[in-house]
């Protein structure tokens, strides 16, 4: 996938849906650390990382690739 691929509006939620999901089933930790703790991972640098965590990079890019690839979006469950 070309970095500046372009994703239409709805590829784009459905990416960041995909996203949040693969994080809370990673982490399991309830409440509002566990978001600051994404947050924290997801916040933009200007480095070859492109995030605090370079793996939240790798996996923000496989969420757009099951997004443009038609897989399943996976269901929200507690």
């Amino acid at each position: 996938m070309a970095d500046d691929q372009a994703l239409t509006e709805a590829q784009a939620y459905e990416a960041a849906f995909r996203f949040v999901v693969q994080y809370r089933e990673r982490e399991r930790q309830p409440g509002p650390e566990s978001l600051d703790l994404m947050l924290t991972h997801m916040e933009p640098v200007a480095d070859a990382a492109r995030t605090n965590d370079p793996a939240a990079w790798t996996d923000w890019r496989e969420c757009v690739e099951a997004t443009l690839r038609g897989d399943p979006v996976p269901k929200f469950s507690d």
